[in-house]
């Protein structure tokens, strides 16, 4: 009896250990569905997985991994609601977390999350953000009614709001949450708005385990970027490939000054600097000057189809790693940089004006004009 005792509770402890070795997230759902019924979640290092809405309920579950944030959506917000339809659910350990879906028709991002704190953090920080972030769209369309969101006053004065409101928020946000997981992911997912003053200070807030995190250790790389994106700075070589999957290597553009052009195929001031980038490209290419497109695409497809539409007659390359963030702490596009025939950094250009009255621009009319 005290060996079958004793096997009982081993058995036991395995199951314990199996269950709390996933995450699961169960539902509540009121409302007509309209026969759509599937609810799916996925996350990068897995496959997609679905189950069906039984009575109003449902119950999926995938393993537990470090920093594991599997997004959640359902198949009625795919087909009668518009909008991205799904959303993250930010937990930082296995375990049940709940989701009530008081009104479907609100959709599955509208219920209420609730049994991880990490998730739960995360709505609110959300909803208050979409709160800030339409009453900052309200604001600029009042004031640039008949201007286009390219223009370059638009893009000034709606990174002026941004800096007044969003990143306060997002600071006390880190701040009060240093130790925990939800501290650094926030940290992580808005790295690239923040000055490297309060990037630097919140990350050394956090603490020993959430530097060692995902988002922690992405934003000590776009750190090191900050310390290497400087003038004088000699470039750290790289290679990143072509479209016909060619390796290019930054090196073998040594002896030209090169401009290093950061952009992506959804940036739409990108594309409106191409006519102007052209147009210096055909005065000054030569043995001493070339032009360097590094895509920041994650979707290799778009850059593909993009370049097609652009029809660029410069070298055109995909970050694929990373070189953007961990060497040159880009934080917006388009952002270039102009580079010496030795490799170093000459200076750097955020934006690039479709006038050609920018900075980079002054510099190769006195460099070759």
């Amino acid at each position: 009896m005290r060996k079958l005792f004793s096997v009982l509770i081993m058995i036991g402890c395995t199951v314990g250990a199996v269950a709390q070795s996933k995450v699961v997230i169960r539902g509540t759902v009121k409302g007509d569905l309209k026969g759509y019924k599937k609810v799916y979640i996925f996350r990068d290092d897995i496959e997609q997985d679905s189950v069906e809405i039984q009575d109003g309920r449902f119950t999926i579950s995938i393993p537990w991994a470090k920093d594991t944030v599997p997004c959640l959506y359902s198949e009625y917000d795919t087909k009668m609601r518009q909008g991205p339809p799904a959303f993250p659910i930010v937990v930082d350990g296995p375990g049940v977390v709940y989701l009530d879906v008081d009104d479907v028709t609100k959709g599955f991002r509208a219920g209420r999350i609730r049994g991880s704190k990490s998730a739960a953090a995360f709505q609110a920080f959300e909803e208050e953000r979409e709160k800030m972030r339409n009453e900052i769209r309200a604001e600029m369309n009042e004031r640039f009614k008949n201007k286009s969101k390219n223009d370059s006053a638009y893009n000034k004065a709606h990174l002026n709001l941004v800096q007044q409101r969003l990143i306060p928020y997002i600071c006390n946000f880190v701040e009060a949450n240093a130790g925990s997981y939800i501290g650094a992911f926030i940290l992580g997912r808005y790295q690239a708005i923040l000055p490297q003053e309060e990037l630097e200070r919140l990350y050394n807030k956090l603490g020993a385990r959430q530097k060692g995190s995902g988002p922690g250790i992405q934003v000590a790389e776009r750190l090191t970027g900050f310390k290497r994106a400087v003038t004088g700075f000699q470039v750290v070589d790289f290679t990143l490939n072509s479209p016909d999957e060619q390796p290019v290597t930054f090196s073998s553009l040594r002896g030209k000054y090169v401009l290093i052009d950061f952009w992506s195929s959804w940036c739409g001031p990108c594309k409106a600097s191409f006519p102007h980038m052209k147009e210096l490209y055909q005065k000054y290419r030569g043995e001493k000057f070339e032009i360097l497109g590094i895509s920041i695409d994650q979707d290799k497809t778009a850059w593909l189809n993009e370049l097609k539409k652009q029809q660029l007659p410069w070298p055109q390359v995909l970050d694929t790693k990373n070189i953007s963030v961990n060497s040159f702490a880009v934080t917006a596009v388009p952002t270039a940089y102009l580079i010496s025939p030795d490799g170093k950094i000459i200076m750097k250009q955020v934006g690039f004006g479709e006038e050609g009255d920018g900075e980079i621009e002054k510099k190769l009319k006195e460099l070759f004009d």
